[in-house]
C-alpha cells in the first residue's frame, strides 16, 4: 500500500508572487526561466497551473541563480504535482496542466492527491459580485471569437478589492502584469461569462 500524500496549504502570496515574476515571460532573462512557454498563444493554462504549483509549495520563491535551479530541480521531480497535472520546462505540460476545460475539470474533481479546488462563482459579469473573488483565485473566462459558449482563458488573481478596477489579475497570452479585470469585464462581448474557482489545501505525494 502506497504512503498517504503529505497535506499542503494553499499560500496565495506565493502563488501571486510567482505570477508577478514570471508574467511577462520575456522580460525574464533565459537563465531565470523555469518552465516552458508556448509562443503560439496558448500559454494560459499553462501559466495559471504554475501560479497553482507555486501557491502549493512547489516554487521557492527568488530568481537569483542559485534558487532557480532549485527551483528547475523541483519541476524535474514533480514536487508538487502528480502524475497527470505536471509542468515541464520541455513542453507545456500535460493536458490537464496546460488546457483550461481539463484544468477546470481536474482541479473540481475529488481525488486523493493533486490541487483541489470549488467553483465559488460563475456567470455573467452583471450576476458574479467583485466582493466574491479572492488573491489567489483562479479565474476562467469564455471566449467569444475563441470558443463560443466554451471557457478559453485563465487568469490568477494578485489583488482582490470590491470593484473589477480594483481586482489585478496575471495570465499569459496575452501577458499581463497585474492588469485590473476591467481589461476583461468591460468587453462582455468578447468575454461574456466567468467562473471562479477557490483552490484549497490539498495532498500531494511529495
Amino acid at each position: 500500500m502506497s504512503p498517504s500524500p503529505a497535506v499542503y496549504e494553499y499560500d496565495p502570496e506565493n502563488g501571486s508572487r510567482y505570477a508577478q515574476a514570471y508574467a511577462l515571460y520575456f522580460r525574464v532573462p533565459a537563465d531565470r526561466r523555469i518552465f516552458f512557454y508556448d509562443a503560439a498563444g496558448s500559454d494560459c493554462a499553462n501559466f495559471a497551473s504554475q501560479c497553482i504549483w507555486a501557491a502549493y509549495g512547489g516554487w521557492l520563491p527568488g530568481t537569483d541563480h542559485p534558487t532557480v535551479a532549485l527551483n528547475r530541480q523541483r519541476v524535474k521531480q514533480n514536487v508538487r504535482q502528480t502524475s497527470l497535472w505536471y509542468g515541464s520546462a520541455s513542453f507545456s505540460g500535460t493536458t490537464r496542466w496546460c488546457r483550461v476545460e481539463e484544468l477546470f475539470s481536474y482541479l473540481t474533481a475529488a481525488k486523493a492527491s493533486g490541487p483541489q479546488g470549488d467553483l465559488v462563482a460563475e456567470g455573467t459579469w452583471d450576476s458574479v459580485r467583485p466582493s466574491l473573488i479572492r488573491r489567489g483565485d483562479l479565474i476562467q473566462m469564455v471566449v467569444t471569437g475563441y470558443a463560443p459558449h466554451r471557457y478559453g482563458h485563465s487568469l490568477y488573481v494578485t489583488r482582490q478589492g470590491p470593484t473589477f478596477g480594483d481586482i489585478l489579475i496575471c495570465c499569459h497570452s496575452y501577458d499581463r502584469l497585474n492588469a485590473p479585470l476591467t481589461s476583461f469585464s468591460s468587453l462582455p462581448g468578447a468575454y461574456p461569462k466567468l467562473r471562479v474557482v477557490r483552490l484549497r489545501r490539498a495532498g500531494f505525494p511529495k
